[in-house]
């Protein structure tokens, strides 16, 4: 699988591709995502099968309502973000943009996998950073798209609406650092590491890699 990774918007987010043969997915939909993937669309002539969004926080989403118009693909979120994208003036307190909202067509709650279009991935729910914060684990592939909640050296914040400090590690502890050394993770700001490198050197966890 091909990973094309994006970066974009106020707070430079992670958008990403995911290419097997002729068939795509997208993961968030950062700030000009739209633009950029109209680009890489047509120079590599994939089709985008859906929008896999891993949270609702407004810099992973300002661009989602416009690619599901124009680009017609189911969109993916949990059911505790949901809300986010369909009633954006939710956020309005931390969000200094006007968002337009956004209905998902895949609302997920309990379910542990899924295919579309020829991926197979699991579904991981990580609450604590935000409310229905989805990971989304190919394993065959080692490569795991978590969203906000582990970064390179860091977690993700857990001081807005619906975070949890206690609720971040908890799902850190049991949804990454199961996972293999070796896989990849892919956050939501910042550059691309493993579950392996964070274990050994992630200050912010290691009471937790303690643990394991």
């Amino acid at each position: 699988m091909q990973v094309e990774v994006y970066c974009g918007g106020a707070v430079e987010t992670n958008g990403y591709l995911l290419i097997r043969d002729t068939a795509a997915l997208v993961v968030d939909a950062p700030e000009g995502m739209l633009a950029w993937l109209r680009k890489r669309c047509a120079e590599s002539g994939v089709r985008v099968a859906g929008l896999l969004l891993t949270h609702g926080h407004w810099d992973h989403v300002m661009d989602a309502a416009a690619i599901q118009k124009e680009l017609g693909m189911p969109t993916l979120i949990h059911r505790d973000s949901a809300p986010l994208i369909e009633n954006p003036a939710i956020q309005a307190n931390y969000n200094p943009f006007d968002l337009e909202p956004c209905k998902a067509s895949r609302i997920v709650d309990d379910e542990k996998k899924m295919k579309i279009s020829g991926f197979n991935f699991d579904l991981l729910h990580c609450p604590g950073h935000c409310p229905g914060s989805l990971g989304f684990y190919f394993e065959d592939e080692g490569m795991l798209f978590g969203g906000d909640v582990l970064f390179a050296g860091a977690v993700g914040r857990w001081d807005l609406p619906g975070g949890s400090q206690k609720q971040l590690m908890e799902s850190i502890g049991k949804n990454i650092l199961t996972l293999p050394d070796e896989t990849h993770v892919y956050s939501g700001h910042g550059p691309a590491t493993t579950v392996g490198k964070e274990r050994r050197g992630n200050p912010y966890i290691a009471g937790l890699c303690a643990k394991s």
